[in-house]
């Protein structure tokens, strides 16, 4: 069969609910494999054998033949892909009330088809390249050669400069349904995300998002990621964490950042939900590790001159800035505003808690009580 019987049958209901006709769907061998009438599934069509074996762009039957698995009246037309005949669509009714519409069901029919196809080509194309990141990352003994050239096959250059992101919903989106049901409900939402397939992959494993970006800088990686995030969570009211290697690396050493990423996860998911670089992590470690009566000690020590709505934007401010690695361009672009403006908040916070971000010690003392502050507001 050309489509699967499941889309078959999606097509003669849809076109049924237009025309308010009974539809039938015929193969190569002119069997009936998907119709609106369930008890002529798996008859031998006359009419459609007679369009495929003389190529027939049209065959019209003008009376029922009465007998059990008989002609119907109506009209009987092939589905063309490529220029080649590959099965029949055929429209019961009476001839002058179905023949205006063959040629619209026929086009309808094909433009149907060929997107299915396309879609199921496009799914079996995923699930390969899956598998294939699955091996690239956790087989024992790979062969590099053998990975470069399957990879080759795929559309995936090995050899190219991949960086590492997972992502973990951090509940189900529909608990009682099946890994795989989950599987594609996420992989669904993610695709718009990365239209180049050769720089951008997605796969879930072990109920892990996993994202990886060939020759992606860190800022359009995490902008990208940001967005994903955004339509998973609006999508299913569920907060996203994740984590992202330090840089790209090539061949086998992007099992090194899958390391990276899985502990930036794992760190974000116990520190708030939110996307880590592999890099802030030992900040983050460090700052778990302070007892809770120093953490109140430097909150009351750096926020002293602060009132509780400045208090929120020195921490908004410093965080940012540690997000976006004290790039003040990106930090504009995060804030949709002008980078002079990024520069006033820098010196607000000089001013209000006598510490600066650009200084190395003052810049850690703000980012620990400025993470404190968030944790104490969740608590």
């Amino acid at each position: 069969m050309f489509i699967s019987e499941a889309a078959a049958h999606s097509i003669v209901q849809e076109i049924k609910e237009i025309t308010g006709h009974n539809i039938n769907i015929m193969d190569a061998a002119g069997v009936i494999f998907a119709s609106t009438d369930p008890e002529r599934i798996g008859q031998r069509h006359l009419g459609a054998c007679q369009v495929l074996e003389q190529g027939l762009p049209r065959l019209v039957v003008q009376e029922d033949d009465g007998r059990p698995g008989g002609a119907r009246r109506g009209i009987n037309l092939p589905i063309q892909l490529d220029g080649q005949t590959v099965g029949v669509i055929g429209i019961t009714g009476a001839p002058q009330e179905v023949e205006s519409l063959g040629s619209v069901i026929k086009r309808m029919t094909e433009i149907m088809v060929r997107d299915i196809r396309r879609q199921e080509q496009e799914d079996l194309m995923d699930s390969a390249r899956a598998c294939f990141i699955e091996n690239w990352l956790f087989a024992e003994d790979p062969d590099l050669a053998e990975l470069e050239l399957r990879g080759n096959m795929l559309g995936i250059d090995v050899a190219a400069r991949w960086s590492v992101v997972i992502l973990e919903v951090m509940a189900p989106p529909v608990p009682e349904s099946p890994q795989e049901m989950r599987t594609a409900l996420y992989l669904k939402h993610i695709r718009p995300y990365l239209p180049d397939r050769d720089r951008g992959l997605c796969a879930v494993i072990n109920q892990r998002i996993l994202l990886l970006f060939r020759d992606w800088n860190r800022f359009e990686v995490l902008a990208r990621v940001n967005q994903i995030r955004g339509e998973l969570e609006s999508a299913y009211q569920v907060q996203v964490c994740g984590g992202m290697s330090a840089e790209g690396r090539r061949g086998l050493e992007i099992r090194r950042c899958y390391q990276e990423a899985r502990t930036a996860c794992r760190t974000a998911r116990t520190s708030g939900g939110r996307v880590l670089f592999y890099d802030e992590v030992s900040l983050e470690f460090l700052a778990d590790s302070i007892p809770p009566a120093i953490r109140r000690d430097l909150m009351e020590l750096v926020f002293a001159g602060c009132t509780q709505e400045e208090r929120e934007e020195v921490r908004n401010t410093v965080l940012l800035y540690f997000q976006c690695h004290g790039e003040v361009k990106e930090m504009a672009r995060t804030l949709y505003v002008h980078k002079n403006t990024v520069h006033y908040r820098l010196q607000r916070i000089q001013e209000k808690t006598g510490y600066s971000v650009r200084d190395p010690k003052g810049a850690v003392l703000l980012y620990f009580a400025c993470r404190f502050s968030g944790q104490e507001e969740r608590e």
